[in-house]
Order: structure tokens, then C-alpha cells, then sequence
């Protein structure tokens, strides 16, 4: 369903008043190139992560839509781009603010262009050609989402997750497919988002990622 800009707008200035709800202490990238550098479960082939169901739906879209440039905000250890590169895409770009990060990632994608860079301030939405913008597992960790958000390119398939539980390094979770459209449906047409489960026997309840794709809108693009 369409929705009309001026409701959009409405709805926008609405979630920009909200008080942005953080539970935990956002990290320096120093933090994350130790966590990169000690966990195995970043240095596995991408089939043997516990990220693998939900890196194969959005290969699987990307593949079906024929997106063929993809821009990856918070590309870890490349694990994805490797995904999506074996199943054929012409062009890859990552950012990560982890110097780590971008090391493993240029090894294990070596056909992806890697960058070091800041979601919140970096040029790359602009200067990079993109058919597709992912973000997968990352806004959760910033304090400033909302200000990454409103940086990914107007008219953009935008297709990013986040998730239902609490972690190291995440500032904020998600109770549910509602709260995610509460907080970034004001900035995309039609946010389609689903809840995939997580099979866990470690801990008790129901963990799950919430996966949003739509197109960005042309609200407070950039400001």
C-alpha cells in the first residue's frame, strides 16, 4: 500500500520528537576489531554461519530481482559479500568502521571493494552505484540509526534487519514487526518486514530477526 507524503511527513516529525530508546552502550570500532579477530563464527564460510537463513533469503532476492549493484553498510567480515558474489551480482562495496573488519572481508571477497568508513557521516551513499543498499544486524548498534537511515539514497531497494534480542554491543531491540515500523517506516514506501525465528538451544524463548525491505523514501534525505 502507498501512503500519501503528507501522512508520511506527519507520521516522520511524529518519530523524530520520540525519545530514541537505548538499552546498552554503543562500542568503538577498537571493540569490534577484537570481536572480529577472537569469534570464530566470523571467519566461517558463509554456509556455516549462524546468519546463513537469513543472508539466503536476501540472496535469493537480490537474485530473483536482478539487483545487480549492491551497497553493504556494516559489511563485518565479508561473509555476505562472498554470498552474493558467488551467485553472480556484477559489483560489491562494504563500509564497517572496524579496521579488522574490512581486513578479513577484502580476503574473503576478493572480487568486493571494501571500505573503512562511518555509516553515520560517509559519502559512499552518493558516490557509490547501487541497485540495491543492505544493512543487515547493524542499526541495533548504533545510538544514531535514525541518522544512518536518513542517509541511504531516495528510490533505493533498502533491504536491512534487526533484531528481537539483546546482545553485546546493541543498544536497542525490537519486540516486534510493529515496534520496527514505528521507528523507520516513516522513511520507506511500502516496508515490507517479516520475522524469521532463530533455532537456539543455548537460550530459553523465542529469538528472532526482523527483515525489512522497501524503498527509500524522499523524507529528510541527508538532513
Amino acid at each position: 500500500m502507498s501512503h500519501h507524503p503528507a501522512s508520511i511527513a506527519a507520521r516522520a516529525r511524529a518519530l523524530l520528537r520520540r525519545p530514541h530508546p537505548v538499552i546498552g552502550v554503543e562500542r568503538s570500532p577498537e571493540w569490534y576489531d577484537q570481536k572480529f579477530e577472537a569469534s570464530p563464527t566470523y571467519h566461517s564460510l558463509y554456509s556455516n554461519s549462524p546468519y546463513y537463513f537469513l543472508w539466503s533469503v536476501i540472496v535469493d532476492r537480490v537474485r530473483r530481482d536482478r539487483l545487480r549493484s549492491v551497497l553493504e553498510i556494516g559489511c563485518g567480515t565479508g561473509q555476505l559479500a562472498a554470498y552474493l558474489l558467488d551467485h553472480g551480482i556484477d559489483s560489491y562495496v562494504g563500509i564497517d568502521f572496524s579496521k579488522k573488519a574490512v581486513e578479513y572481508a577484502a580476503q574473503n571477497a576478493q572480487a568486493g571493494r571494501f571500505v573503512i568508513d562511518d555509516a553515520r557521516t560517509s559519502r559512499v551513499y552518493s558516490e557509490e552505484r547501487h541497485d540495491v543498499l543492505i544493512c543487515t544486524e547493524v542499526l541495533e548498534h548504533i545510538a544514531e540509526d535514525i541518522q544512518v537511515v536518513r542517509q541511504f539514497r531516495p528510490r533505493t531497494r533498502c533491504i536491512f534487519s534487526v533484531p528481537s534480542y539483546t546482545s553485546a554491543g546493541h543498544v536497542r531491540l525490537f519486540t516486534d514487526q510493529n515496534a520496527v515500523a514505528d521507528r523507520y517506516g516513516a522513511y520507506f514506501n511500502d516496508l515490507d518486514i517479516v520475522g524469521l525465528a532463530i533455532a537456539s538451544t543455548e537460550e530459553p524463548g523465542v529469538k528472532k530477526i526482523f527483515l525489512a525491505d522497501g524503498e527509500r523514501n524522499d523524507f529528510a534525505a541527508g538532513a
